[in-house]
């Protein structure tokens, strides 16, 4: 029993259980060839350590996304600093150049990743309705 109960803590170790997540209000301006992206806060709610290397996202997709693999143009991105547990980035916002995708209607929504091995996606927003390029 001890065995199986010091495994499965491994699994649960190793698949880099997060609680990174974006809150408040967020959202993105396209204005030519750049985009910003705001949002109110990204918190770090584990309960010790420091998250990976975090970054924020904009992508555009055919289907509104809910989970999983993301499927689509990356916008535009961006890295933080990791951040300890229990601490928060406040009025987070950054403008950059804006990659676009081909012509088409998209939705868009707005990536939390952590690097842990390979970027993650921890937490998403995706934004109404659907945009055109």
């Amino acid at each position: 029993m001890k065995n199986k109960l010091l495994f499965l803590l491994s699994i649960l170790l190793c698949a880099g259980i997060s609680a990174q997540n974006l809150s408040g209000n967020w959202g993105y301006k396209i204005d030519g060839k750049y985009v910003k992206l705001y949002g109110d806060k990204i918190q770090n709610q584990n309960n010790g350590g420091t998250s990976g290397t975090l970054k924020v996202a904009l992508w555009a997709t055919k289907y509104p996304y809910n989970g999983g693999t993301i499927s689509g143009y990356k916008l535009y991105e961006y890295a933080l600093d990791p951040l300890e547990s229990g601490h928060y980035y406040y009025d987070v916002s950054k403008t950059g150049w804006c990659t676009y995708p081909p012509n088409g209607s998209y939705y868009l929504t707005i990536l939390l990743l952590e690097y842990n091995y390979d970027y993650e996606i921890v937490d998403y927003i995706s934004m109404d309705g659907y945009i055109r390029f």
